[in-house]
């Protein structure tokens, strides 16, 4: 649902940690399933060296067009939710 790093450019400003914590306590309030993963803790970002915070919708699925989806059914887009395989 988002993928942040401090000093990002992103929606109009630089973003820090302060902001990367308000998205991701703002998603949870909408939705308490909402997780933030650090991801270089993940082998599913490995092949990036860039490190993000990345918040989660904390949903699971059986497929991506499942995914996709529940994406489009929660009026995300693609910029904002992305399914991936954390396995």
């Amino acid at each position: 649902m988002s993928s942040k790093r401090k000093g990002m450019e992103a929606e109009g400003k630089t973003w820090n940690y302060h902001d990367i914590l308000a998205q991701f306590i703002t998603m949870h309030n909408k939705n308490s399933n909402v997780l933030l993963i650090w991801s270089g803790d993940w082998p599913a970002y490995s092949s990036n060296s860039d490190k993000y915070y990345v918040i989660l919708a904390g949903e699971g699925f059986d497929s991506t067009d499942e995914a996709w989806n529940w994406c489009k059914a929660n009026n995300y887009g693609p910029n904002d939710c992305m399914p991936i395989d954390l396995q």
